[in-house]
C-alpha cells in the first residue's frame, strides 16, 4: 500500500489564464515553480532532508541552481511514480537564502502529442517533505507560466520521417524566457501563486487520478560527454575567411572549449559527428548574437531521397551512413536568442552575459547541424556539449575481447550500445522516432539483458506495465505502453503472445514462483483469445477483428500497400487478405501455447499443461494437414520420388511459390516438425541455392532463426550466413543496429542485439533450461571464432581465453585455450549441468569450485 502521504498531499498548477491545453500550436507547455526557504539552524551532514517528488507529465528539480532528480519514471496511472532525493548536501548554511524549483513539462490530456508519455486529464506538480522545513505542497509554491518555449505540434512534424509519434522539439523565444529564474535572489513578484489540481470532490468517493508508488528502477545518469569531431562547415559568408567559419575552429570547441564566434550577418552552418549514436540532453551556451536564429537538427546519418511514387511511409534510402555526400534527415528545434541580455542574479552562476540552452527532453543522435543566422551583432559559442542518458545496467558477462577477431568484438560492443540506447524508463523500441515500449521488440531486448546482467528491474517493471495494459475486451496486452492512448491505439494480437514468451524467459533466467503466478491469468487469458478464433474451415487461428494489425515482420516482400489496401497491409503475408489465416500465427500459437504449459507445470498446474499442449499438437496438425507441400507436386497431389523437399506455404490457399523463413522456423520452434524433416526443411530455407522464393526474417526475427538452427543442429553449418547481416551492417558504417534491411527507418534498434544472445547462449554456450537455471546446458561452440577468423588470414591471440556469465547462481567461467579443443566450465555454486551425449543430453552434477571440461 502506497504511504497515506501519497494520498493526502495536494497537487498544485498554475492559475495563469493563458494556459490551456486545447491550443493546436502546440501538444504541450511549461510551467516553473519556486520555493524560497531559509534555515533557522544549520542541519548536520549525517542528517538528510528527504523530498518525493512527482508530476505530470515531467519535470526537472533544482535545489539552488543544481539538477538534482529528473523524472517522474514513466509509467501509468495506476502506478505513477515519484522520485526520492535528499537535498540535504546542496542546502546552504542557516541565514543563507535557497531556492527549490522545478520546470515541469506538461503534455495535454486532450492532444495528440507524445505516444510514450501517459498523463491524467487534469496537470499537477507534487512534493512531499519528510521534515518540517515546509518544502511539501501543502505549503504556498509560486508559478509561471514559460510562455518562451512552444513543443511543435505533430502538424509541423516532417511525415518524410513517418508518423509523428514524439512531439519533444522546441521552438524557444529566449527574449520571453524568465532569466535567472533558478537563483534564490530572483525577483519572483510578478508570478502566480499555485493553486490546486484536483478531480475530488465533497461526499463522492473519487480520488486524485495518480496513485503514488515509489520508483522501482535507479535514476538514470547523466555522463558529460563530446563529440568526436567535424564533418564540415558552411557558410553564406562569400569572400574572406573568419574562426566561426573554420572547422578547425569549431573542432577546438568541441573538443577544448575554445569560443567560436560567428560574424554579424552571417549564416553558418557546422555538422557534428558523436563517437556512435547516442541518446543524450544537449547543452549550448552563447554570449552575444543579439536576435540570432539557431536552427538545431539531429539525425541518425547521412541518407538519400526514396524512390519516387513508394508508398510506404517508412521508406528510406540508406547506405554508408556516414556518406557525407548525403542529407541529414531529422527533426529540428529552433532558438532565438533575446535581444537584450539582463544582469543576472550572481548565485545563477552566468557570466559575461552568457545564455545556455538545454531541450527539455533527450535527443537520439549520431550527426547534429547546427545552423545559425545573425542578426546585427556577432554570436560566440562558447560551449557545445551533450550528456548521456540511458538505464545503467551493471553488465557482468564478459567476454575476452582483447584476443576476440575485430569483427566479433565489433558486433559485442555496437550490440551493448544500441541496447543500451534501447533502455531508457522502459525499454523503447527506437529512441529516435517513438520510445514506446512495444511487446515484440521489449520480450527480446529483456531477454539479451538477462544474458549481459542480472539486473532485472527494468524487466519486471515492463512485465507488469504490460500486464496493466490488459483490454477488457478481449484479454490482450496494448501492443505498445505505457502511452496516454490504451484503448484507442491499433492492436498487433500476435505481439501479446510475446508478452507470453516475455513471462516465460523470467521464470527460465529467474525463477520467481510469484511473479509467474501473478501473471498466469493474463497468460490464459491472451491464449483464450487465438483459441476462440480458430477458423473450422482449416483448424487454424483464423482473422483478427477489422480494427487489427496482422503484422508479422518487416520484410522485402511484404513491405507494399497492395492495390485498395492501406498501413495495416504492410509487414502481412498477402494470404491473410484473402482468406484470413496465415501459418505463421498457429505456429507461433503453438510455440507458445508449449512455454505456458511449461510455466504450468513449474505452479503445480499440471491438467492445464496438459489441455495446453493438447491444443498445441491440434493446430501443429491442422498447418501440416493443409499447408505442407513437397517440391515435384501440385496442392493435394501426392509426392512423386524420394528426392523431393517437404515446405510449409504462409497460408493454406497459397500457391507453393508464397513462402517465408517465418513460416519453417516456426514449424520447427512448435515441434510440428522434428528430426531429418526439419533438418531439411530449415535447410531448404537458408540455403542461399533454394532459399530465394521465400520472404526472409528481419534481424528481430533471426533470433528465431538461431534458435530453429540450432534445435536442428544445423547451427554451425549456417553461422556464417546467419551472423552476415551484422557484419554487412558494418561494412556500411552503422554504429548501432539498424530496425530491418529491408525498412532501414531506424538505426537503433533494440531487437535487432542478437549477436548478444548468439555469443553467450550459442557460442559461449551457457543456455537455462530449468526455471531460475536450476538446470543450465554448456554447449560451447567457441572454436567458430577461431576457425571463421582463420579462413580470414586473421590469427586470434595465443594463451588462455576466458568469458564469464553470471547467473541466478553465482558465476559460470569458462576457459579454452587456442588450438586445443576442450573448454572448461567452472561454478562458483553447486549446479546442474547438461552436455551433449549423442544426439541427446545428460545431466552432470558439478559442486562450487570444481570444474567440467567438454568438446567445443
Amino acid at each position: 500500500m502506497p504511504p497515506a502521504w501519497t494520498k493526502t498531499t495536494p497537487w498544485l498548477w498554475t492559475p495563469d489564464p493563458a494556459y490551456t491545453e486545447t491550443d493546436p500550436r502546440t501538444p504541450a507547455q511549461v510551467v516553473l515553480f519556486r520555493k524560497t526557504f531559509t534555515l533557522a539552524e544549520s542541519i548536520p551532514p549525517s542528517k538528510p532532508i528527504i523530498l518525493h517528488i512527482s508530476a505530470d507529465t515531467r519535470y526537472r528539480l533544482y535545489i539552488n541552481g543544481v539538477s538534482i532528480s529528473f523524472g517522474p519514471a514513466k509509467s501509468y496511472l495506476e502506478e505513477w511514480n515519484y522520485e526520492t532525493v535528499d537535498i540535504g548536501p546542496f542546502v546552504r548554511p542557516a541565514g543563507e537564502k535557497n531556492v527549490l524549483a522545478a520546470r515541469v513539462l506538461r503534455y495535454s490530456g486532450s492532444q495528440v502529442g507524445n505516444t510514450s508519455m501517459v498523463r491524467a486529464a487534469i496537470p499537477g506538480f507534487w512534493v512531499h517533505e519528510e521534515g518540517e522545513i515546509g518544502l511539501s505542497t501543502s505549503t504556498p509554491w509560486l508559478c509561471h507560466l514559460d510562455k518562451s518555449v512552444r513543443i511543435l505540434p505533430a502538424s509541423e512534424w516532417n511525415r518524410a520521417l513517418g508518423p509523428p509519434f514524439l512531439c519533444i522539439n522546441e521552438e524557444v523565444d529566449a527574449e520571453k524566457e524568465e532569466r535567472g529564474w533558478l537563483s534564490p535572489d530572483f525577483n519572483d513578484s510578478h508570478w502566480d501563486t499555485a493553486v490546486k489540481s484536483s478531480i475530488t470532490v465533497p461526499m463522492l468517493p473519487v480520488g486524485e487520478p495518480w496513485r503514488l508508488v515509489s520508483r522501482s528502477i535507479p535514476a538514470l545518469p547523466e555522463t558529460a560527454g563530446r563529440f568526436k569531431g567535424v564533418v564540415r562547415v558552411e557558410s553564406s559568408e562569400a569572400e574572406g575567411r573568419d574562426s566561426g567559419l573554420e572547422k578547425e575552429a569549431w573542432t577546438s570547441l568541441i573538443q577544448n572549449d575554445s569560443p567560436v564566434t560567428i560574424p554579424a550577418n552571417t549564416t553558418a552552418s557546422v555538422i557534428l559527428e558523436s563517437e556512435t549514436l547516442i541518446t543524450a540532453f544537449l547543452h549550448f551556451a552563447f554570449r552575444g548574437g543579439s536576435g540570432t536564429k539557431i536552427q538545431i537538427r539531429c539525425a541518425e546519418c547521412f541518407e538519400y531521397p526514396p524512390a519516387d511514387g513508394n508508398p510506404n511511409p517508412f521508406a528510406r534510402n540508406k547506405g554508408d551512413r556516414t556518406d557525407s555526400g548525403g542529407i541529414l534527415m531529422g527533426p529540428d528545434d529552433f532558438y532565438t536568442l533575446p535581444f537584450s541580455t539582463p544582469a543576472l542574479p550572481e548565485e545563477d552562476g552566468k557570466v559575461d552575459g552568457e545564455i545556455t540552452y538545454s531541450p527539455f527532453w533527450h535527443r537520439t543522435f549520431r550527426f547534429l547541424r547546427l545552423t545559425i543566422s545573425t542578426q546585427s551583432t556577432p554570436l560566440t559559442v562558447t560551449n557545445t556539449t551533450f550528456s548521456r542518458t540511458h538505464y545503467q545496467l551493471e553488465i557482468t558477462t564478459t567476454l575476452p575481447l582483447p584476443q576476440l577477431p575485430t569483427l566479433e568484438t565489433r558486433k559485442w560492443n555496437t550490440s551493448l550500445t544500441t541496447l543500451l540506447n534501447c533502455m531508457q524508463e522502459t525499454y523503447t523500441d527506437c529512441p529516435f522516432y517513438e520510445q514506446n515500449q512495444f511487446a515484440l521488440d521489449t520480450r527480446l531486448q529483456a531477454l539479451f539483458s538477462y544474458n549481459l546482467s542480472r539486473d532485472d528491474r527494468l524487466a519486471r517493471k515492463a512485465i507488469q506495465e504490460f500486464h496493466a495494459s490488459r483490454r477488457g475486451c478481449d484479454g490482450l496486452i496494448e501492443t505498445h505502453f505505457p502511452g496516454p492512448f490504451a484503448g484507442t491505439g491499433t492492436n498487433i494480437p500476435v505481439f501479446s503472445m510475446f508478452w507470453v514468451l516475455m513471462v516465460h524467459d523470467h521464470m527460465l533466467y529467474f525463477g520467481d514462483e510469484s511473479l509467474i503466478r501473478r501473471y498466469i491469468g493474463a497468460v490464459d487469458s491472451i491464449l483464450d483469445y487465438f483459441e476462440a478464433r480458430i477458423d473450422e474451415r482449416f483448424g487454424m487461428v483464423g482473422r483478427f477483428d477489422e480494427d487489427a494489425w496482422a503484422f508479422v515482420d518487416w520484410t522485402r516482400e511484404w513491405s507494399v500497400i497492395p492495390p485498395g489496401g492501406g498501413f495495416t497491409d504492410l509487414a502481412v503475408p498477402a494470404g491473410y487478405r484473402r482468406c484470413g489465416v496465415v501459418s505463421y500465427v498457429s505456429l507461433v500459437y503453438a510455440y507458445v501455447l508449449d512455454k505456458a504449459a511449461e510455466m504450468c507445470e513449474f505452479l503445480g498446474r499440471g491438467d492445464v499443461a496438459g489441455e495446453y499442449r493438447g491444443r498445441a499438437k491440434k493446430l501443429n496438425e491442422a498447418v501440416l494437414r493443409h499447408c505442407l507441400r513437397s517440391t515435384g507436386r501440385s496442392d493435394g497431389e501426392q509426392g512423386s520420388g524420394e528426392e523431393e523437399e517437404e515446405f510449409l506455404t504462409d497460408s493454406p490457399d497459397s500457391p507453393s511459390t508464397e513462402l517465408s523463413q517465418h513460416t519453417q522456423v516456426f514449424a520447427i520452434l512448435s515441434g510440428a516438425i522434428t528430426g531429418a524433416r526439419a533438418r531439411q526443411i530449415l535447410r531448404r530455407a537458408l540455403s542461399p541455392a533454394t532459399n530465394t522464393s521465400y520472404a526472409k526474417c528481419s534481424y528481430a526475427l533471426s533470433f528465431y532463426v538461431f534458435e530453429a538452427a540450432v534445435q536442428t543442429g544445423l547451427y554451425e553449418e549456417f553461422r556464417d550466413d546467419l551472423v552476415q547481416p551484422w557484419a554487412d551492417m558494418l561494412g556500411l558504417n552503422l554504429s548501432t543496429w539498424a530496425e530491418s534491411a529491408a525498412m532501414p527507418r531506424s538505426d537503433c534498434h533494440g531487437w535487432s542485439c542478437v549477436p548478444v544472445y548468439d555469443a553467450v547462449v550459442n557460442v559461449l554456450g551457457v543456455r537455462p533450461v530449468e526455471p531460475g537455471f536450476g538446470r543450465l546446458r554448456f554447449e560451447p561452440r567457441v572454436k567458430i571464432w577461431e576457425e571463421g577468423q582463420e579462413e580470414k588470414g586473421v590469427v586470434v591471440e595465443e594463451g588462455v581465453l576466458e568469458g564469464v556469465v553470471m547467473v541466478k547462481g553465482g558465476e559460470v567461467r569458462l576457459s579454452w585455450e587456442k588450438g586445443k579443443k576442450g573448454v572448461k566450465l567452472a561454478v562458483d555454486f553447486d549446479a546442474e549441468v547438461e552436455v551433449r551425449d549423442g544426439e541427446g543430453y545428460k545431466v552432470v552434477k558439478v559442486r562450487k569450485g570444481e570444474s567440467l571440461t567438454v568438446d567445443s
